[in-house]
């Protein structure tokens, strides 16, 4: 017998299982484009503390999405979230929960999230096994952003406070402290 039939064999075998590279990525991509629900605010149009929704940099004009493909460097299990311009819609890559830190604090104990209050920003559970927290860790010689060289950002399962607590601010700095 050849090496050809062995080889052509072996494919097909790894073809019916899915176990194809491309069944991989397949598998994948279906994943983190699934539909999944998100948090339309109420009459009242405040965010509150467990809202899902999608995060926009007004900045680069881009929406945060998740890139589970892609680990993050140095971070035990930490993954990049990166930016699209086009609206993604309600998928389970781009839908990220919006939860306090603190449940009471200077405003009370209410669920609605204010300018100046800790937020955390976790990914929503469709998409991974375990918790995932947006997280930022200070820029060091060895832990910086491959692409822009700054600070880095990541969705890690590790719950460090320091890196995984966030403020919501106003846009324009002029009107931030009255806000």
């Amino acid at each position: 017998m050849s090496l050809l039939f062995f080889r052509s064999k072996d494919y097909n075998g790894r073809k019916d299982r899915s176990g194809l590279e491309f069944h991989k990525t397949l598998s994948k991509i279906t994943q983190s484009s699934k539909k999944v629900p998100w948090t339309y605010a109420g009459k009242d149009n405040y965010l509150r503390d467990g809202y899902q929704v999608l995060i926009t940099n007004k900045k680069v004009q881009g929406y945060l999405v998740a890139d589970l493909s892609t680990k993050a460097l140095g971070i035990d299990e930490a993954y990049v979230p990166t930016t699209t311009t086009t609206h993604p819609g309600p998928a389970s890559r781009s839908i990220f929960v919006i939860k306090k830190v603190e449940k009471s604090d200077i405003f009370g104990s209410d669920d609605i999230i204010r300018y100046g209050q800790k937020v955390r920003i976790e990914m929503n559970p469709y998409i991974h096994r375990k918790t995932l927290l947006l997280s930022s860790t200070p820029l060091c010689p060895t832990i910086y952003s491959p692409v822009t060289h700054k600070q880095e950002a990541s969705l890690s399962t590790k719950d460090v406070p320091l890196h995984s607590t966030w403020v919501i601010d106003f846009l324009d700095p002029n009107y931030r402290f009255e806000k």
